[in-house]
């Protein structure tokens, strides 16, 4: 009996010690307030690299817009209009460069009040930098209420080539609130598209709100979700496939669908923690940012905060949490945020930041300096 407890005493400090080395060898990310810049009104901002420079998408109301920077996100041309419909908000802009140099600009079509028509995904190419844009283009069409909608697009390619955009969506759901991560693909650059595939779906809850990475080591892709399933309200997952979704919709009990957040850093069941975005940080670990009302006096998204974890390169284990912005005011939010590595010691936030202390509101920006732990 003894040996027995001794044993099962030295495998938990083995483990235990192994989870602490993998929390003290990521690297860290302090961020400078100094840095901290308002950009200009809109929602939903991201910043991808377009050749030997940046670019931010984002939407004010019906327009979808793009701008670009040459000094590393530091400053920013003039906005110039990519999409734009009156009867529309156009908004979760995304954008990926291809692998061909051509400009994908994705976003979500949602129908103003009135006008009965449907959610849509959609999409514009570029083939020369981002100057002109091929005729808007639909890659889904949802329902015309706001309870069957689909949202959230983002696009990832494959080192073969195959294109492939996910979006949350409630329309194959018409008699329940459930939602699935949607995934369609495309194998000549995004000038025709498959059928929808659902690839990840919680009976009676809502998987939403899609960011796809490829794992090169292991020739997974990963995807950071929304759950508000595995533990009390929205919690950010990683769901993930080994053959590029052969092994088909990960489901609620499925073994590849994993809490993001390791142990140390767990959250409470009543925090809501929600709007994963997850990129590679190099070639060793992960980031991924969420919008959280841990520490927050508030339990709703009113009231969240942006966050960043650390994962490894697996897109496992995130920790090492750090807050672009710790003094936000009480009664201020920053959501439906995103990063992106600039260089190999800089990373930027994006976020919608609103609070009485701020002195306007919409997108702003800060960085972050990726600190290498020395242990």
């Amino acid at each position: 009996m003894k040996i027995g407890k001794l044993l099962h005493t030295a495998i938990f400090i083995a483990i235990a010690i192994l989870f602490i080395n993998c929390t003290h060898n990521k690297p860290t990310i302090e961020w400078d307030s100094s840095s901290l810049s308002y950009i200009t009104p809109g929602n939903y901002a991201r910043i991808k690299r377009v050749d030997n420079h940046h670019a931010l998408v984002y939407n004010i109301g019906s327009r979808a817009y793009i701008r670009f920077s040459d000094d590393e996100c530091d400053t920013w041309s003039e906005p110039s209009i990519v999409a734009q419909n009156d009867k529309y908000i156009y908004t979760n802009c995304e954008l990926l460069q291809l692998q061909n140099r051509q400009l994908l600009y994705m976003w979500n079509a949602r129908p103003r009040k009135g006008t009965n028509l449907s959610y849509k995904i959609m999409y514009s190419l570029s083939s020369n930098g981002g100057k002109d844009w091929s005729p808007e283009q639909d890659l889904y069409i949802a329902d015309s209420t706001f309870n069957n909608g689909c949202w959230e697009p983002i696009a990832l390619q494959l080192p073969d080539g195959e294109l492939q955009i996910y979006f949350a969506n409630e329309s194959p759901y018409r008699e329940s609130n459930e939602q699935e991560i949607t995934l369609m693909r495309s194998f000549d650059n995004g000038h025709s598209w498959g059928k929808a595939e659902k690839i990840s779906f919680r009976a009676n809850k809502r998987d939403g709100m899609a960011s796809p990475i490829y794992l090169p080591h292991s020739n997974q892709i990963a995807v950071a979700i929304e759950d508000n399933g595995i533990r009390g309200r929205f919690k950010p997952v990683i769901v993930r496939t080994n053959n590029n979704w052969e092994d088909g919709c990960v489901t609620s009990d499925d073994l590849r669908r994993e809490e993001a957040i390791a142990e140390e850093y767990k959250l409470h069941d009543t925090i809501y923690a929600g709007a994963p975005y997850l990129i590679r940080l190099g070639d060793d670990f992960t980031l991924l940012s969420i919008q959280s009302t841990e520490f927050r006096k508030g339990r709703n998204e009113r009231y969240a905060n942006m966050q960043v974890y650390v994962g490894d390169k697996d897109a496992r284990n995130f920790s090492n949490r750090s807050t672009p912005v710790p003094n936000l005011a009480e009664d201020g939010n920053a959501l439906w945020n995103s990063i992106f590595q600039i260089n190999s010691n800089t990373v930027i936030a994006v976020m919608d930041m609103n609070s009485s202390a701020a002195e306007k509101r919409g997108i702003w920006t800060i960085k972050g300096k990726i600190v290498k732990n020395k242990r």
